[in-house]
């Protein structure tokens, strides 16, 4: 049998270390820092640091010796024909439920052990919060995270969602973690505090494909409001009606009756 991780590459490995450190910061970084940070010389990462420009992944920032990624990554997932299909249909629903709830609102998918936030609607009006696209967040410590975990594959084994996470959990925290998971199985939602900002409380509900699983997690921070603000059982039960929209629109199965 052959063992694929005996291949190596390592113009190719070269390149993609850098994209994944850039894509790992806010600001632009140098040549020089590039490699310090990839424990590599400036002469071994200059030929990948030009070939890349080249090709449009990285592009100068304000200072001309400084690098950053350019959009090309974030075009070439959405020209991907799931994503594509995923965003057509979910964005005009985000749109909707916005304008409904007052709040805003993101679409998550499930990347390694990570959330990673691929859409994003704000709110109407002056005020509001919302999550950027392309932040990610740890599966086991977000609602959107959660959210994706309980609806995941039936074929995958619950100890398998612990090998990536970085946080030393003991063996109770674990059993409440997939108690929690069943939990949000059997309700249809995801309903917790954030875990970032204070009086934020962050609800979700999963975008379902034809056997029942998560492509994607809809997801609300919602933020109350002094006046003309939806309860929060008003906006949940939102939340799943257009996930619920979502999931027909992509022939997906629904667990649960709608709201």
């Amino acid at each position: 049998m052959t063992d694929r991780s005996r291949y190596t590459a390592p113009a190719l490995e070269k390149g993609l270390d850098i994209i994944e450190l850039l894509a790992s910061r806010f600001e632009p970084m140098s040549q020089a820092a590039i490699a310090h940070a990839l424990g590599r010389t400036p002469s071994e990462v200059f030929r990948m640091i030009a070939v890349l420009e080249q090709r449009g992944y990285l592009v100068r920032g304000a200072e001309d010796e400084l690098y950053c990624l350019s959009p090309r990554l974030f075009e070439l997932a959405h020209q991907h024909p799931p994503s594509r299909h995923l965003l057509g249909a979910a964005i005009p629903v985000m749109h909707a439920l916005a304008a409904r709830i007052q709040q805003s609102c993101h679409l998550s998918v499930r990347f390694s052990r990570f959330a990673v936030v691929i859409a994003q609607v704000d709110p109407p009006g002056f005020i509001g919060f919302s999550v950027r696209v392309g932040a990610r967040a740890p599966m086991l410590d977000s609602c959107s995270g959660l959210t994706l975990l309980a609806f995941r594959p039936s074929w995958e084994d619950s100890e398998a969602i612990f090998f990536d996470d970085e946080v030393e959990r003991s063996d109770e925290e674990r059993r409440l973690l997939l108690d929690e998971l069943e939990r949000i199985r059997s309700a249809g939602h995801t309903r917790v505090p954030s875990l970032i900002t204070h009086g934020i409380t962050d609800i979700a509900s999963p975008v379902l494909d034809h056997a029942g699983c998560a492509m994607a997690s809809l997801t609300v921070p919602y933020l109350a409001r002094v006046r003309e603000s939806p309860s929060l059982e008003r906006a949940q039960a939102a939340v799943q009606r257009a996930a619920s929209e979502v999931t027909l629109s992509l022939g997906g199965q629904l667990l649960h009756p709608t709201p």
